[in-house]
């Protein structure tokens, strides 16, 4: 049985160690570029929303960045908070992301907890 090693990533920028945020994802994503070369097996992202630390908002987009730097680990979300999405278009975006990273994507959903999340995108 083989063990696999895999990288968590959200994206935070907290404000005791805050950066550009374009700097901080230019900095995660030649991380993770390294831990492919180190011989980690996948990267997962996370979602939330309206987080004073930038927690991930947008994991698929990011999911596309890291599969254009990277040619071998799987990329998947851990998780999308589905309900806040049309999961229609999560499917069509989750399975254009597959095809781009030659099927390396693994699209991970959940319900969500944060009841801020929910009242900001009108949802129950």
């Amino acid at each position: 049985m083989a063990v696999n090693f895999g990288l968590w990533y959200d994206f935070r920028n907290p404000p005791e160690w805050r950066q550009p945020f374009e700097r901080m994802y230019s900095d995660y994503l030649d991380q993770i570029v390294r831990g492919e070369a180190l011989g980690f097996d996948s990267v997962w992202l996370t979602e939330h929303h309206f987080c004073e630390d930038g927690y991930t908002p947008s994991p698929l987009v990011i999911g596309g960045a890291i599969g254009a730097r990277t040619s071998r680990m799987r990329i998947g979300t851990n998780l999308i908070v589905l309900p806040l999405h049309n999961p229609v278009r999560i499917a069509e975006d989750a399975a254009t992301l597959s095809l781009l990273t030659g099927g390396r994507f693994d699209l991970g959903v959940g319900i969500g907890y944060k009841q801020s999340e929910f009242e900001a995108f009108g949802r129950e």
